[in-house]
């Protein structure tokens, strides 16, 4: 029989699947719970932090630019505006999408797909490389959010790009600066140039002149819009929104009289041009010192600021200083009609050289002795006579008329750049510097102070702070006056009076600017040709021809100043500057209606004994 099998032993229970699935809810409890704190760490902890991350992404924000003021010659015309562009910008991230299907397939076969699309279509409108304008579009990564894409375009232009509808493309209002004046005004009003931010916008940046002087009024505040936008670009319309509107600028209301600007400008150019002049400045003002004409030449064409100069920046008439020379002679005159120590008919016999201190004087031309009256000293416009009529007065004295003219300080328009000259005081002489300053030298002033002296002449003797804005006017248009200017008595009236009579030999045959008289009007003025100090050598090099006058002398109501630096064909006053000074005057009492003279020229006696 066969043997029944063998009983098996039990065997022991197997008890590793109970590790494992012990092991596993243990690993899965362990997750929950990481889920768990990541849940609540996100809900809580970083709920606030996350929720502004997601809101800040989904966010725009715009600049609302402020309009910046205009700026206005005294009738009203527009020296300065800013017109209105619009800066294209684009957002790559939603460029990547273009002409695409949510299937991936492209909506229009034509027209390739994302950035390079996009830039199809936008590329003729503009009238961009098409390849180069698909690498803007395209940005430098997926989360690049910013593109400009052009700079300053017309609101015409704008809505063409705006019709072709392409998502991700978008417009901020920016301006452009103009000048209808051109390069006339240029150094006076002063330029806008740009620079870019760190994004790419550009700003304008003021350079020069008052739009520089002046930038915090005319600039404004600008303003904002931010708002949520889908991915499409598009503004959420319950989305949360903020707009804070900008803030125009304050338009400036300026004395200058646009047309007499262009004349001015129009006249120095040339005559720069004609003499070889290194630069020129013409001055025009009322007796009332208010600037009607404030020109110079080089100057800056504001329509091409691709290359410029620092000297075509600047207005010469208030950055430049210059030795005066002989038109400071005035000065001394008034002083000495002034103090009493000399009349327009005290007698002096005048030599060709005359020694003072270390150094003998001489007059511009040799001569024999002289027996002119005080008038034929400042006619013959002599070195000598002025320094035996000046130094009958103290130097304290004389430098304090210098400083009551308004020597030695700014003018207090506060232009950019400008110099108050130099005015030594009289414990600072040198030993001949008590006799220089008499006919001008050893001492420098700008042109509107030089000019300033012949206004406080023609102004019966008082002098008025100069001054170039008339107002201001907001965004309203609510115009403000600006403050009345300080007026302070230098001379009397009859000073004054005597010192036009004396000036009007100046531009007689017998003076030194014949070539400024003007027909039918009598014209009082001085001429002026001194030693150039040049800074680039630290010594005297060339000349500073200049000639100053007013008109009519026998009712005052203009002056003119026109200054030559370093002339090379010509450079004596009377005949370098006075053709200038003739143009510009003629031109002004003409546009002015000012009536010609009715009176007699004053003829007074310039010279006396067997000569007079």
């Amino acid at each position: 029989m066969p043997r029944p099998p063998a009983a098996r032993r039990p065997s022991a229970p197997d008890v590793r699947p109970d590790r494992r699935l012990r092991a596993f809810v243990i690993t899965v409890l362990v997750a929950l719970s990481l889920l768990a704190g990541r849940l609540v760490q996100l809900q809580g902890a970083d709920a606030a932090a996350l929720a502004q991350a997601a809101l800040d992404q989904r966010t725009h924000t715009s600049v609302l630019y402020a309009q910046r003021g205009d700026v206005l010659d005294a009738n009203g015309v527009v020296l300065a505006t800013s017109v209105e562009r619009r800066d294209v910008v684009a957002d790559p991230s939603i460029l990547a999408s273009f002409n695409t299907r949510s299937d991936g397939s492209p909506r229009d076969e034509a027209l390739p797909q994302g950035a390079a699309g996009a830039a199809r279509v936008l590329a003729p409108i503009l009238g961009v490389d098409e390849t180069a304008l698909t690498a803007t579009l395209t940005g430098s990564g997926p989360e690049d959010r910013y593109a400009l894409v052009a700079v300053g375009i017309t609101p015409e232009l704008w809505q063409r790009v705006s019709d072709a509808g392409v998502s991700g493309i978008t417009s901020q209002r920016t301006s452009q600066r103009t000048y209808p004046s051109g390069s006339a005004a240029s150094t006076l009003v002063g330029v806008l140039g740009t620079s870019e931010t760190q994004n790419g916008e550009t700003v304008d940046r003021p350079l020069s002149g008052l739009e520089y002087a002046e930038n915090d009024l005319l600039a404004g505040v600008d303003g904002k819009v931010r708002y949520e936008r889908s991915l499409g670009g598009q503004e959420i319309p319950l989305g949360e929104s903020e707009t804070i509107e900008p803030v125009d600028g304050t338009s400036l209301h300026l004395t200058i009289d646009s047309d007499l600007q262009w004349k001015a400008a129009s006249a120095i150019a040339a005559q720069v041009e004609a003499t070889g002049a290194k630069s020129g400045t013409v001055v025009v003002m009322d007796a009332q010192q208010r600037l009607l004409a404030l020109a110079s030449s080089p100057s800056i064409d504001p329509a091409d600021l691709t290359d410029f100069t620092n000297e075509e920046l600047n207005n010469t008439a208030l950055t430049e200083s210059f030795e005066p020379g002989s038109t400071a002679k005035v000065i001394t005159m008034a002083a000495a009609l002034e103090e009493g120590t000399s009349t327009a008919a005290s007698r002096f016999t005048v030599p060709d050289e005359l020694k003072r201190s270390t150094k003998v004087f001489h007059d511009s031309h040799a001569h024999p002795d002289q027996n002119l009256t005080l008038a034929g000293i400042l006619a013959e416009s002599s070195n000598t006579g002025t320094i035996l009529a000046g130094e009958e007065l103290s130097a304290e004295v004389l430098y304090s008329y210098q400083r009551a003219f308004g020597l030695g300080e700014t003018t207090g328009m506060n232009f950019p750049g400008e110099t108050g000259g130099i005015l030594a005081e009289p414990e600072d002489y040198s030993g001949t510097q008590r006799y220089t300053v008499m006919f001008g030298q050893g001492m420098s002033v700008n042109a509107v102070q030089a000019a300033s002296v012949f206004a406080t002449i023609a102004n019966d003797g008082v002098r008025v702070q100069p001054s170039l804005v008339a107002g201001t006017s907001d965004p309203d248009g609510n115009y403000r006056a600006a403050e009345a200017p300080a007026s302070t008595r230098v001379v009397s009236s009859t000073t004054a009076t005597t010192l036009r009579d004396m000036m009007q030999a100046v531009v007689s045959e017998e003076g030194t600017a014949a070539a400024a008289d003007i027909p039918g009007y009598l014209v009082a003025g001085k001429t002026g040709t001194a030693q150039r100090y040049d800074i680039d050598c630290g010594c005297y090099r060339g000349y500073t021809a200049s000639f100053i006058g007013l008109a009519p002398a026998d009712d005052p109501q203009l002056v003119v100043a026109v200054i030559l630096q370093d002339p090379k064909t010509n450079y004596y006053g009377g005949s370098a500057a006075g053709p200038v000074f003739r143009d510009v005057m003629g031109y002004a009492l003409q546009q002015r209606r000012i009536a010609p003279s009715t009176a007699a020229p004053a003829g007074l006696p310039l010279t006396w004994g067997a000569e007079g």
